[in-house]
């Protein structure tokens, strides 16, 4: 589901922040009736809590920067950098959530390290105008390592409708806002794109980012993360045959060194 993301994004003629805004927005639309039974059922006074609101925040900052980086960007180089998230997590969730760290997830880092180091140097020689996409899909992928933090720390308790519709609606207001504050609107596009943002809110949002929050209840946000990889190979696959993408030689030893560090960091993580 999340491997679509990148692939519908790409199609998308619109603001970073308006993409982001219809994605989180539909899907809140799709889930609210089934999250206005479920409240009811809770009983619950207030609508909104502290961490549905944290976790929105973040997830809402991740879209926006998250679709930014793929239109300045390879699919591949995004998908790859997005992907170094497995290693971020844990280390937020040792802050946040006191999740200990052990020296297999360090050496993790410091492969996926040297992979990311040997990328930048060829990346920056061969073209520098996709800098700026890697830098912003990097800093996006620790807003989504948050956002999975937050919502491991806050989900249980809730039901799924109720706290991944909340979660949407608030990651769709923050985007409204930046689309609005930055690009002046909310843009929907030509046909082509809105057949995409249908295509988004189904598949990643709904069936991705709602799996994801269910899942976080009874899971590490470490093990969760490990549908990152699965994303970048199987859309940096997708993106040859539709976008003509083909990754220079040099970015496959940066990538194996990458991978190898999120494979490492997941398999080693404790419990």
């Amino acid at each position: 589901m999340t491997s679509s993301a990148s692939i519908l994004t790409r199609f998308c003629n619109i603001s970073a922040a308006s993409i982001g805004f219809w994605r989180v927005f539909g899907a809140a639309v799709i889930m609210l009736p089934f999250a206005i039974w479920a409240f009811r059922k809770e009983n619950r006074s207030r609508i909104f809590s502290k961490g549905t609101v944290l976790s929105g925040l973040f997830l809402g900052i991740h879209f926006t920067t998250w679709c930014w980086g793929i239109q300045h960007t390879s699919i591949a180089n995004a998908c790859l950098f997005i992907g170094l998230q497995p290693l971020i997590t844990p280390f937020i969730a040792h802050y946040m959530l006191g999740e200990r760290l052990n020296k297999w997830e360090i050496l993790a880092v410091i492969i996926a390290v040297l992979g990311t180091i040997w990328l930048t140097i060829h990346q920056f020689s061969a073209s520098r105008s996709d800098i700026a996409g890697i830098g912003v899909t990097f800093i996006s992928a620790i807003f989504c390592s948050t956002y999975f933090v937050l919502s491991r720390k806050y989900r249980p308790g809730h039901h799924i409708f109720v706290f991944s519709t909340e979660v949407f609606f608030i990651a769709a207001f923050v985007q409204a806002i930046a689309a609005v504050a930055i690009y002046g609107s909310i843009e929907i596009g030509n046909t082509k794109s809105i057949l995409s943002l249908i295509g988004l809110v189904l598949l990643p949002t709904v069936g991705g980012h709602a799996l994801v929050m269910y899942l976080l209840k009874y899971a590490k946000p470490q093990l969760i993360s490990f549908s990152v990889p699965a994303q970048f190979t199987l859309a940096t696959l997708m993106a040859y045959p539709l976008f003509k993408e083909v990754p220079p030689l040099w970015f496959y030893p940066g990538a194996a060194l990458v991978l190898t560090g999120v494979i490492l960091g997941i398999a080693k993580a404790e419990g």
